[in-house]
């Protein structure tokens, strides 16, 4: 295809295209790679005819389009005025909205309030309760202490009289002469 001639359609097709894409804010280059994809020209080739022949005969159209896309860019670049009415809108709904917060809060607070008195109550409670409880536990540990020296009392006793018991069979039946011979040597003594 070197040294193909160009066509006016492709030559018209060239200058469209490249004078579009620097209103919308592209580059030549790839209005050369546009082309030459549409064409079968390599965009090399694109941008020599572009540089050489069709921006000659386009400068006012590309002057044109340069400034659009300026135009375009400052458009894009300004922000939307907002009037003092949308201001004084805004300013009152966010005075709306703080007024109701502060009123929450407020209603909050108190709650809080109630309830950490409630807290201090239940606290003092608590700690009475506690203090029962401890004495309750002292008095029932006392009481066990004093029924476990009952119950090794009363045991003693039973071992006492268990021994009694033997020690006067023991005597009634094999030493009778021995234990009345004892026990007027103690009526003696007394």
């Amino acid at each position: 295809m070197k040294g193909r001639c160009w066509t006016e359609e492709e030559d018209q097709l060239l200058a469209e295209t490249v004078l579009r894409s620097v209103r919308e804010g592209g580059n030549q280059l790839d209005a050369f790679q546009e082309v030459a994809e549409k064409i079968k020209r390599t965009p090399g080739a694109c941008g020599f005819r572009w540089n050489a022949v069709v921006r000659k005969r386009e400068a006012d159209a590309f002057q044109e389009a340069k400034k659009e896309r300026v135009e375009n860019q400052l458009k894009r670049k300004r922000k939307p005025s907002i009037s003092i009415n949308d201001v004084i809108r805004q300013l009152k709904e966010f005075e709306a909205e703080y007024l109701s917060t502060r009123t929450r809060l407020s209603e909050l607070e108190k709650r809080l309030a109630e309830k950490e008195k409630k807290l201090q109550v239940a606290e003092a409670e608590h700690s009475r309760l506690t203090e029962e409880w401890d004495a309750f536990e002292s008095f029932q540990n006392e009481i066990k202490d004093r029924y476990t020296s009952l119950l090794r009392l009363f045991q003693t006793a039973r071992h006492m009289e268990a021994a009694d018991r033997q020690e006067s069979l023991g005597e009634g039946t094999e030493n009778k002469e021995i234990g009345t011979g004892v026990e007027s040597k103690l009526e003696a003594e007394s």
